[in-house]
């Protein structure tokens, strides 16, 4: 390399035009003794080294070190080659931990669930692992967890949903709505929440269920609970986390072996009546006055459901009914 080129080459980097070989070049340059370099040490006598050393470096550094936004940085193969290798090892360690969660965070292990979802117009039926079943209704869904039955049954449920419980004492079916728990052992009933009222309301067709709200998440503590049998129910006030306990607005016959006949009664007394109510339908009715229960009836009360029936009966002697809670009580005047 002659003077005159290596002044063109200098001329060329100041104006940018330098390719990134003739870069790299001059960093060698700048960076390293003129004498321990052969194609510029040739070209100077001594003298001139120091002057063109120092003249190179008022130019360069400049350029190369005093305005970094100016600077061209030249990456060799070699580099470009360890930084596709970088990305595709942080793109591959990303995928990983998607794909296989619970090795960097155990708790998602426990969080875990299949979820179901009911979009259509009609009820789902879907059945659970343990062969209970859920007729899911629309726009409501069902969270299984992935530890169901290993120490109990736990579904989480969102909307409208049916359960038919296969019984099993040691492993409790819970259904968790909120901060709402139900437990069973083995049952049917129908849990279903109301947005609009901010209520979760849980009806028991058979057997018997547990209702208590769940104070924490996470921790089991039972609290401002009741327990439900056939034709009861219990509605969850979200707001101010009571449950108000009542009857269903249709109480169905909780026994399979009554026949038509078994409503049809001839002076039969009210005691006796109240009894009969009682293994029809399961619900408990007091008498304020207990001189009622010497009172007569004869009637047909079949094809009725228990309102009317009721409303007929207590019409017959001038008493009217009132339901309290889950009590239906019955007033009147004794019978002469």
């Amino acid at each position: 390399m002659t003077k005159q080129e290596f002044d063109t080459l200098l001329n060329k980097f100041e104006k940018g035009q330098c390719t990134p070989e003739e870069v790299h070049f001059l960093e060698e340059i700048a960076t390293s003794n003129f004498e321990k370099n052969s194609d510029i040490g040739s070209i100077f006598n001594k003298k001139e080294l120091q002057s063109e050393e120092n003249r190179m470096w008022n130019k360069l550094n400049e350029e190369l070190f005093s305005i970094p936004k100016k600077r061209i940085f030249i990456i060799s193969k070699t580099a470009i080659q360890t930084l596709v290798a970088a990305c595709l090892f942080l793109i591959t360690c990303i995928s990983f931990y998607l794909y296989n969660p619970r090795i960097f965070n155990p708790q998602i292990v426990e969080n875990r669930a299949l979820e179901t979802r009911n979009t259509t117009n009609l009820s789902q039926n879907i059945t659970l692992p343990d062969g209970s079943r859920v007729v899911l209704e629309k726009n409501s869904s069902i969270i299984v967890q992935e530890d169901f039955g290993q120490n109990n049954r736990t579904v989480i449920l969102k909307g409208k949903g049916f359960f038919q419980v296969v019984r099993n004492e040691k492993k409790p079916f819970l259904v968790r709505m909120g901060n709402l728990v139900t437990e069973v052992l083995g049952t049917s009933f129908r849990v279903a929440s109301d947005n609009q009222n901010k209520s979760i309301e849980v009806a028991v067709v058979s057997g018997k269920v547990s209702v208590y709200e769940n104070s924490k998440k996470g921790v089991t503590k039972k609290m401002n609970g009741v327990v439900l049998t056939p034709n009861l129910k219990a509605i969850y006030n979200t707001e101010n986390q009571t449950i108000q306990e009542s009857i269903v607005e249709n109480p169905i016959l909780i026994h399979s072996n009554i026949q038509k006949s078994d409503f049809m009664f001839d002076e039969i007394r009210f005691g006796i009546l109240r009894d009969r109510f009682k293994y029809f339908y399961g619900l408990d009715i007091i008498f304020v006055n207990r001189d009622i229960e010497k009172c007569l009836f004869t009637g047909d009360l079949s094809g009725l459901n228990l309102y009317k029936q009721l409303d007929v009966a207590c019409s017959s002697i001038n008493a009217k009914y009132e339901i309290r809670g889950s009590t239906i009580f019955i007033d009147g005047k004794s019978c002469n």
